[in-house]
């Protein structure tokens, strides 16, 4: 067994006649969790709208985790500013919080990816939501020479998804999202002075559909990845770092 010390960024090998073996590394954060760093663990981050997924995305990098991450949904957001018919398209379509096109969703995955540090662990946020995306994960990973990822769903209750949401303003510059009841100031961005606005798939009239959308979709790719032993659920209710916590012990058992 490898005896990791984070201090010294060294491992133990083993000893010989009393002396102790020690090879110095560059150690990565897969070896740290005590898996082969020739393959890294690949991840889905799944939950109701609301449960804090980009937050956590967000503090695990601060905690020094070295992964690339693959958020539809952030690109998708910033696809619907295009001046022109897609634009337009998704940003219609992302406002009634209906499903987007598979095959845009497919190709636009195939794409990202290829240019994609595979070498670390990749976190999907947004992807994949129906059976069809798991079918055109499994070939990506196939092709890549990838991890087949395991689903972490960060669980929280609808009535207090339904809180945040209604809660949820994002700065129109930085893009950076607050909790609208905690600001002094409700009109700018703490950090930069941009223009701060409410989602348009945070609004009531495309709330109800969301959660509609997601109950129906998680249960299809909860059923998948549980029948392969790859899920995994994580209290989403307490403070950011509470969860954060409860995030770095699953990703370190997995």
């Amino acid at each position: 067994m490898l005896d990791y010390d984070p201090n010294l960024t060294t491992v133990r090998l083993g000893s010989y006649r009393g002396r102790i073996i020690r090879i110095d590394l560059d150690i990565s954060f897969g070896l740290r969790f005590g898996y082969n760093t020739l393959m890294p663990k690949n991840y889905i981050l799944f939950g109701y709208p609301g449960a804090g997924k980009s937050t956590q995305v967000d503090l695990l990098r601060e905690a020094g985790v070295d992964f690339s991450l693959i958020s539809i949904g952030k690109l998708l957001r910033e696809m619907a500013k295009r001046d022109d018919s897609l634009g337009q398209k998704i940003g219609q379509t992302m406002a009634s919080g209906e499903l987007l096109d598979e095959f845009l969703i497919e190709a636009l995955v195939k794409d990202i990816l290829r240019d994609t540090d595979k070498t670390k662990m990749i976190i999907f946020d947004g992807y994949p939501r129906t059976l069809a995306q798991i079918r055109g994960m499994e070939q990506f990973c196939q092709e890549y020479g990838l991890d087949q990822p395991t689903l972490l769903c960060l669980k929280i209750t609808k009535e207090e998804a339904v809180k945040r949401l209604s809660d949820r303003r994002v700065c129109s510059k930085c893009r950076n999202n607050y909790g609208y009841s905690r600001l002094i100031d409700k009109v700018k961005c703490p950090s930069c002075g941009g223009e701060l606005i409410q989602r348009e798939d945070d609004k009531p009239s495309a709330i109800e559909t969301r959660f509609d959308l997601f109950d129906l979709q998680f249960g299809v790719i909860r059923h998948h990845y549980e029948a392969l032993g790859k899920y995994v659920e994580i209290d989403g209710l307490g403070t950011e770092q509470e969860v954060h916590g409860r995030m770095m012990v699953a990703i370190s058992h997995i």
